[in-house]
């Protein structure tokens, strides 16, 4: 006879199984529970130092050396996002640099503006509330919005180009991080809110835990990229389980 798992064990085993169906499931009105960051607490100080450690091969060591903060976007800006799993070419690029009024050189005017107008934004997790949040964050969601007519440009791809710019303010928007909050690709908001009740939430150990944590040009890590760090982690271990 197997051995019985343990009850907590059981429900996160569920919880892994059936979450490519939670978007499905919600459709239909069924009750569908999110995971949350309290859950990986226990091991996210190896987890952290596993995925920092200079000599590891994941992208802490280049993805998160900022260029200059107060530049306009480059080309190296946007490329430096395939760092975080994208395979943007030159045809995703070199378009948004071109003179003209076309999607891509106005979708490339949206991001300068999300740039500049959230430069001196407070961080994510200063928020009173999910509306001040909202507020703030205006030109991010115009610029998801001006990626419709750009083909290969999502929420997602705006999320790994301007974060890296402003991680204290733009979440990670990828399939990992709506896998662990069970939403849709589509939800962006929702994906915000759920983000900022659960760092709120769990601000006191997760603000200690990066505070020990240095980014290789001397920034603090900020409390977004410590969840995408913790989140994006648990999910590739149950995938490669």
């Amino acid at each position: 006879m197997a051995p019985r798992l343990p009850y907590e064990s059981f429900v996160s085993y569920l919880k892994y199984v059936f979450r490519p169906i939670c978007s499905e499931l919600k459709a239909l009105g069924v009750p569908v529970m999110s995971r949350r960051l309290s859950e990986l607490r226990a091991t996210a100080g190896e987890v952290v130092a596993s995925y920092t450690s200079p000599t590891s091969l994941f992208s802490f060591t280049t993805y998160d050396v900022q260029s200059d903060l107060s530049s306009p976007l480059s080309p190296a800006d946007v490329l430096m996002a395939n760092l975080l799993s994208l395979k943007l070419g030159w045809q995703e690029v070199v378009p948004l640099f071109a003179v003209g009024d076309g999607p891509a050189q106005k979708l490339r005017q949206k991001l300068d503006r999300a740039l500049s107008e959230l430069a001196e934004a407070p961080s994510f997790e200063d928020f009173d509330s999910i509306d001040d949040l909202e507020k703030c964050v205006v030109s991010l969601a115009a610029a998801n919005a001006a990626t419709e007519h750009v083909p290969y440009w999502t929420p997602t791809t705006v999320s790994k180009v301007l974060h890296r710019r402003r991680p204290h303010v733009v979440p990670l928007n990828d399939s990992y991080v709506r896998g662990f909050y069970c939403v849709k690709d589509t939800e962006s908001r929702l994906l915000r809110a759920a983000l900022w009740k659960d760092i709120c939430e769990n601000r006191d150990w997760m603000s200690e835990l990066a505070s020990e944590v240095r980014t290789t040009d001397g920034r603090t890590l900020s409390l977004l990229r410590l969840a995408d760090i913790l989140i994006w982690m648990d999910m590739r271990k149950k995938n490669l389980n």
